[in-house]
């Protein structure tokens, strides 16, 4: 999905981005992360691929606990 960056969902589909990207650095598979943060893989899915455009902070935090990366990892600008 392209979005602009000036679009208010822009953040949402960066973040989705990070969270395939981290998921990935840590060899874990959508199924792997969903049983570990205690989220229906399907949740995951949609959020990295964009089709849910708005999503929680504490889905983020819990991600973002249960790996042990900082919070600013979700926000990096990435082009892929």
């Amino acid at each position: 999905m392209k979005i602009d960056k000036d679009d208010n969902k822009y953040i949402y589909v960066i973040a989705g981005k990070n969270i395939k990207r981290i998921r990935k650095e840590h060899n874990l598979t959508q199924v792997n992360l969903a049983d570990m943060i205690g989220y229906n893989e399907g949740t995951i899915s949609n959020i990295e691929n964009s089709s849910y455009q708005t999503f929680s902070l504490e889905f983020l935090y819990v991600i973002s606990k249960t790996l042990d990366i900082p919070m600013e990892e979700f926000f990096k600008d990435i082009d892929k």
